[in-house]
Parts: C-alpha cells; structure tokens; sequence
C-alpha cells in the first residue's frame, strides 16, 4: 500500500498484563511475504508515489539491515551475516539475505511483539496491515542512499504537516583508499541454490506520516532498568534516522514504567562521537559501490564469516535478480535522476528537520576519494 501510514501510540488507560510473545515470527518478513523478490514492493510504491525521476541520480538502495550490517562490521561488533549486490541503472542495490526467505526467530521470548499489539492501533485507513515500511533519502559521504527501514509506529502530536525526510550528509575525515586498506575484502568464485515467483498487488491509501513523528519500540524487564538500552540502539535509530524511542519496562507482562523519548540530540551527538567509525562505513560503502559498478553485469554476494574480513563472490546460479524485468526497466530510469536539476531544491518535501545547518562541510568529491579537507 501506498503511502499507508505505521500504526498510532495509543497506550493503555491502565496497564494490564500481556501474555508473552508466541507466534512464528519471521527474521525477514518482505522475504518470506516475497521471496522472489523482496524489495520490489517498496520500490513499487516509490514508483507510484513519486512517478517522476529523482532530482539527482542515486548511488545506493539498501535498507536498514544491510546498512547495519556493515556499520557493525567496521565497529568490530561479532555477527555473520550475508548480503547481495546488485546494480540497476547506476545505482547499487544492497539486499538483505537470510539463509531461507522463511527463516523464523528461535527462542522468542518476552513482549516485543505483543506490547505494540496493545499499545499500539493502526488507523481506519491502514487497519489490516502488518508492518509499515519507510524508503528515507540522505547524502552520506557523497553517496546519494536510499534506505527502507520498518516503522514501529508514529506519535499523533508530532504529526504536523507532512514532511518527509531526508538531508543527512556526513563527510569522512580520511580518504576512501586509506580507510579501505584497513578492512579485508575478498574476491571469491561462485556457490549455489535457488527462489519462487509471486505476484504483488498494489493499491493507494493511508496517509503521510512525517519522519519527525516516527519512533522504534523496545521492551525490557524492569529488573534490568538502569541499562544503557538507548545507547545500544542509537546506530540503529542513526542509519533510519528515527528521533523518536519507547522505552517500555515490564514486571512479568505488566507495563507500569513506559519512557517516550525525542532522541533527536542523541542521535546527532552519536554521530558525532563515532566519526572515525562512520568515515570507515563511508569508505566501504564507496568501495562496494566502485567494485559493483565495474562488474555491473554480475550479480554479487557480500558475506562476513570472520570477524575482521568481508567476503565478495559472484552469486551462486538460480538466484532471483532483485527486480522483476519490467519493475527493473522503470525502476532504472527513475533512479539515474532528472538531468535538468543539479540537485534537491531548497523547499524539498525530503529535507532532513534536525540536520540543519550541518550541511556538507566540505567540497569533496570521488576525485579526492572524499578526504574531507577541501573547501569551497
């Protein structure tokens, strides 16, 4: 559905308790809902909302979990993951890989999925979805990025007017080439298996629901209140750039103890501190680009097995292409931009709220591998 709309914070009157969480549910749910081709649907609705070409051409399309794949990756935090490289027109498409598009959650336990059931309620427009995607616009180390990410629900008194995201820029202190050094990418051959076919009905509806009013949700046993649980998710709230967090504290299913945060500061002084980490991201993420891009008629696949090496192989035969061919040829002439504008205007429906005055701080560009030190 397009623009649909995240369900509304409507906490309880008076807490009751829940039971605990006990479905079957997915780690990646656009794939086990499209396994062929799980990101279609949101390029799709792109397509639908905003027929007419980008301002400027875009250099990346991911979404939260590739992104936050990678960032944890060169923050040296332990965890394996997989991901697949595809270029479309000229823009490099990072797209999430479980081991099975169906592959469910082990072990559930606690409230994260039955709290936003009670506390949460999805408007007559939307009533009947399951989860809201978002598609947010930011520069990144001269990197025009398009990311998904899963909106676990909006705040009606910061609905305002409708203004949606982006404007991030961040610019890394050192070169692309000497950042790159540091982290071990490998080339490797092929490996193998395979994907289904489905269909995706698309129609209009909802309502925009600015990014400003967006928040992520978690809950935690109040006995382990004291816990620096924001400062766990800010790299997370950073690469969807989401200002706003709950915090809910439970005593066995009963919420008595619900912090709602504007996180907006905190996201920019985490930026701030994490500098070197963020110039190390943009240098990966530039190189990947460069790497994709001269081998633009294969399909690859990033893996991380070892802590400090990346894996970079050509995907194994039988896997689906990140689009269907028709979405593909729409989707390619709409990403490499309108040629008669320079860029996004001043009044841009996408402009980031809490990244003004930042701006681009230098006038890097791939020429100087984005050094950071040019000026105007």
């Amino acid at each position: 559905m397009e623009s649909g709309a995240p369900p509304r914070w409507t906490p309880l009157a008076e807490p009751r308790q829940l039971s605990e969480d006990d479905g079957v549910y997915y780690r990646d749910k656009n794939a086990a809902r499209h396994p062929a081709h799980p990101m279609e649907p949101a390029i799709q609705a792109v397509l639908m909302a905003h027929p007419e070409p980008s301002s400027r051409p875009v250099d990346i399309v991911a979404c939260g979990s590739t992104i936050g794949n990678l960032l944890r990756f060169v923050r040296g935090d332990e965890r394996p993951f997989r991901l697949l490289l595809e270029v479309v027109g000229d823009a490099v498409h990072l797209i999430r890989r479980e081991n099975s598009p169906k592959e469910t959650m082990s072990d559930v336990r606690g409230y994260g999925h039955k709290f936003p059931e009670a506390y949460t309620t999805w408007d007559a427009e939307v009533r009947g979805s399951t989860s809201h995607q978002r598609i947010i616009q930011y520069d990144f180390g001269g990197l025009r990025c398009l990311v998904r990410h899963e909106g676990d629900g909006y705040l009606k008194h910061k609905q305002g007017p409708s203004t949606n995201l982006s404007g991030l820029t961040f610019v890394g202190q050192a070169s692309v080439n000497g950042l790159i050094e540091g982290l071990k990418v490998e080339e490797m051959a092929p490996k193998n298996p395979q994907t289904p076919r489905q269909q995706v009905q698309l129609k209009s509806g909802g309502f925009e629901v600015p990014q400003s009013a967006v928040f992520d949700l978690k809950t935690r046993s109040v006995k382990r209140k004291g816990t620096d649980f924001l400062g766990e998710e800010l790299p997370r709230l950073w690469v969807a750039q989401i200002p706003n967090f709950i915090l809910a504290y439970h005593d066995r299913g009963t919420f008595k103890d619900i912090e709602v945060m504007d996180v907006t500061q905190e996201v920019k002084a985490w930026e701030i501190s994490k500098n070197q980490e963020l110039s190390r991201l943009a240098a990966l993420l530039s190189h990947i680009v460069r790497l994709a891009r001269a081998r633009r008629n294969d399909r690859l696949e990033v893996s991380r097995q070892q802590l400090d090496k990346l894996d970079i192989r050509i995907q194994c035969p039988g896997l689906s292409p990140a689009f269907s061919s028709e979405v593909k040829e729409e989707w390619a002439m709409w990403l490499r931009g309108d040629d008669t504008q320079d860029g996004p205007s001043a009044n841009d429906e996408d402009e980031l709220q809490w990244s003004d005055g930042d701006g681009d701080y230098t006038a890097c560009s791939e020429s100087c591998s984005y050094c950071g030190k040019c000026t105007y």
